[in-house]
């Protein structure tokens, strides 16, 4: 028997995020224009009806919902006057995109999908 006092043995607290790894093994980019679609789903309209009361061209609204081109402020504004989705959150939506595709651009061995579409080559 051992008369030795051992200080006892302490936990370490764990951030709810300790387990995880840190790079993802994917990554999943989701553009303004998906979560557009969404909500001109949910209100019963269809592209064309979107753009005739955005005031846009239906090949704009498009080019949108592909993310083909950038959600601008002017574009945001408008979406906002159809679907009462607030300008500054679409906004925060292509902010997001765009980082998430540059840090997807800049890391290929990290699978980026949009949709179901590889974006980038993984090596």
């Amino acid at each position: 028997m051992s008369t030795t006092l051992e200080k006892p043995k302490t936990k370490k607290k764990k951030t709810p995020y300790a387990s995880l790894p840190h790079t993802p093994n994917y990554i999943y980019l989701m553009p303004p224009g998906e979560v557009l679609e969404e909500k001109i789903f949910e209100m019963g309209i269809d592209v064309a009806e979107l753009a005739r009361r955005m005031e846009v061209s239906v090949k704009t609204v498009e080019q949108l919902l592909k993310a083909e081109i950038p959600l601008t402020q002017t574009l945001a504004e408008k979406i906002e006057k159809v679907t009462w989705m607030p300008t500054a959150l679409m906004l925060r939506f292509e902010v997001g995109y765009r980082n998430d595709l540059k840090y997807a651009m800049e890391h290929p061995e990290i699978p980026a999908y949009r949709g179901t579409e590889i974006i980038n080559q993984p090596k």
